[in-house]
């Protein structure tokens, strides 16, 4: 709106609410006009409605920022404050070049430029123009960079609460720290707290968590709720230890630590199975690797056993028959010559 002013944009605005609302477009259902004023409008923020006065809008969104000014921080010996100030900076005109031709005459290009690449007055006012950043589009883009490192991260937050809007030492605003704890829901948290239930769960969360302590049949994954509402009933017997919302589950005090508890205990013993079958397997297959050993073992030891037996055996069954031919021998030569033992001095060889 370059001849606008504060009222006939928050008019404006409030004729485009009214035309949605026509429409039932429910994008600007957080919207609203005041009853009596004409220069301010009122957002529905997550605990309370907030009124906001368009006075300075537009003017904080033509706070241009001087050139020479950037030039001269980002040229800075402070690589902070360099730093700062090197995004959204005005790029070197390049887009624009012309293709370079033969001759000694220069000729201009389409996009303003001639052949010497020297940008004509009207396409550098029109590129100054293009570039020139006010404080609020620089805001904006600082806020759309702190949104897309926020949305890649999962960030903490610590609520902070401002004493007083003119940031005076030793000085306390009740009235204001109570606005800044109904918008950021910390009283909301209180009040829920303060109802017996200051543990609250989603649905999807609670199920994710908790569902080691149901069974795989009593899962629903069409309808997570009625799964919670099975392991709750299981873990906790009295009803008035839990109320169900209909985006959330609520706790009484007490009520997480013990299931947490439940939880860890489910987890040990599935741990424990886990490792007797696993301990009872190895132990079975090393059993059986000693017991193939053992068996190799004691065939090698029998068998060599039985070798030298059977040797024993047969030395013995030759020893024998040596022993039946020599006596055998020595009873015939007795038959036959029945002198030899009684003369000593009889020649063996006489018959």
């Amino acid at each position: 709106m370059p001849k606008g002013s504060d009222g006939t944009w928050n008019r404006k605005m409030i004729s485009t609410a009214k035309d949605k609302e026509k429409a039932a477009d429910k994008s600007w259902k957080y919207f609203e006009k005041p009853r009596f004023s004409e220069e301010s409008f009122i957002i529905n923020h997550f605990a309370d409605k907030v009124e906001y006065d368009s006075d300075g809008f537009l003017d904080k969104n033509r706070d241009t920022m001087n050139e020479e000014f950037v030039n001269l921080l980002r040229a800075s010996e402070f690589p902070l404050v360099a730093q700062l100030f090197q995004d959204g900076t005005p790029e070197t005109l390049t887009a624009g070049k012309s293709p370079p031709r033969t001759g000694s005459t220069p000729t201009k290009a389409a996009s303003g430029f001639t052949h010497s690449n020297t940008p004509t007055p009207r396409a550098a006012g029109a590129a100054h123009k293009s570039h020139t950043q006010s404080v609020g589009s620089q805001f904006q883009d600082s806020l759309r960079a702190l949104m897309d490192t926020l949305n890649r991260t999962t960030p903490h937050y610590v609520r902070c609460i401002k004493p007083n809007d003119e940031k005076a030492a030793f000085g306390f605003d009740p009235k204001r720290a109570i606005q800044q704890l109904r918008a950021c829901g910390v009283l909301e948290t209180i009040r829920i707290s303060a109802a017996g239930y200051p543990s609250r769960w989603t649905y999807k969360d609670f199920f994710v968590r908790y569902r080691v302590m149901c069974r795989s049949k009593e899962i629903d994954r069409t309808n997570i709720r009625k799964t919670v509402e099975i392991i709750v009933t299981k873990l906790i017997d009295d009803r008035d230890k839990y109320k169900f919302g209909k985006t959330m589950i609520f706790f009484r005090a007490g009520q997480v630590a013990y299931m947490e508890k439940l939880r860890a205990d489910r987890r040990m013993a599935c741990g424990l199975i886990i490792q007797k079958i696993f301990r009872g397997r190895a132990a079975r297959r090393k059993y059986l690797e000693m017991r193939r050993a053992a068996l190799a073992i004691q065939t090698a030891a029998r068998g060599y056993l039985a070798r030298k037996h059977y040797q024993h055996l047969r030395r013995s069954a030759a020893a024998l028959k040596i022993q039946t031919a020599f006596r055998g021998y020595q009873q015939r030569k007795k038959i036959r010559h029945p002198s030899f033992h009684g003369n000593s001095h009889a020649s063996p060889y006489a018959w």
